[in-house]
């Protein structure tokens, strides 16, 4: 896990790494996009890890994982996360979608434990038939 070595089979925090998460969720909150959060942090990352980094609740502390940010700023960015998808799908649901579409899948190739991920991908994998 970004952020946390093992010593002795206890998670320790590896302060550079928990640095880099600190900035990625102080950058997220402030507005920047996922991806230009972790760039401006000092650690380039595709918008789909940051965005998992966002959704770790390990951050802020259980009872394997010490705490790398509080709660609230967790909290933040679980917000801002859901205000963004809703900001970005409302518009496109208020869009008038032709009268015949036809749509195909291609053939999933990954399994992902984290349903969300699954349904990430798998929406992907949908095309639209012109």
């Amino acid at each position: 896990m970004f952020g946390y070595k093992m010593e002795n089979g206890n998670a320790i925090i590896q302060e550079q790494e928990a640095a880099i998460i600190r900035q990625i969720f102080s950058n997220y909150i402030s507005g920047m996009s996922l991806k230009n959060s972790a760039i401006a942090a000092g650690k380039p990352m595709v918008h789909s890890t940051v965005k998992n980094i966002l959704r770790q609740k390990c951050y802020i502390g259980d009872d394997f994982y010490p705490a790398i940010i509080d709660a609230e700023v967790f909290a933040k960015a679980q917000e801002e996360l859901l205000h963004r998808a809703e900001k970005h799908f409302s518009g496109k649901l208020r869009k008038e979608p032709p009268i015949h579409q036809t749509f195909t899948m291609s053939t999933p190739s990954q399994n992902y434990e984290d349903p969300i991920q699954q349904a990430e991908y798998l929406y992907s994998l949908i095309e639209v038939i012109a």
